[in-house]
């Protein structure tokens, strides 16, 4: 008798182990498909950005908005794309999060060129990013230096941009 209740209870385990497995198998690739589907709001990705340089003092537009491409990288890299340009080259530039999930800052540098090609100096951008709600959209206010090629500053400005998340869609 010992045997048959033993075998009895060993086969009711495995046939209660062999239930829960079934009932919750289903449930990891939903759980893990949710978890892929829900988009963390970061600033990771691309950005098409729209640019306006501002006077400092006023806040008062001097030149027509420019747009650029930002690329965000895991890891806090960026990259920012630009139109044709003899004059300066795209930046590289570092970026992290500040506070909760919508405040982030930045900055980057670039090279800057004359006419003829040569290397005058560089520039340094340094913003401030406010990611808004949907996490697809974001305003920035920025400062820029302009450094010679001693790196010492010879000129600064300021800009205001905004952004909008490329997208698959």
């Amino acid at each position: 008798m010992k045997r048959t209740t033993l075998g009895n209870m060993k086969c009711g385990i495995i046939m209660t182990v062999v239930i829960l497995m079934i009932s919750v198998v289903p449930v990891i690739p939903q759980s893990v498909t949710a978890q892929s589907e829900a988009r963390e709001r970061s600033l990771v990705g691309v950005w098409v950005t729209e640019v306006t340089r501002r006077n400092c003092e006023t806040g008062e537009p001097i030149a027509a908005t420019g747009r650029i491409q930002l690329t965000y990288a895991e890891g806090g890299t960026l990259l920012e794309t630009i139109g044709p340009s003899i004059v300066r080259s795209p930046g590289n530039g570092i970026w992290k999060r500040e506070q909760g999930y919508n405040e982030y800052s930045y900055a980057l540098r670039f090279m800057r060129y004359d006419a003829a090609g040569v290397f005058v100096g560089s520039g340094v951008v340094r913003g401030a990013i406010t990611l808004d709600e949907t996490g697809d959209h974001y305003t920035a206010t920025a400062t820029n230096d302009v450094l010679d090629v001693n790196g010492n500053v010879i000129g600064s400005g300021c800009a205001t941009s905004v952004s909008t998340r490329f997208s698959m869609e």
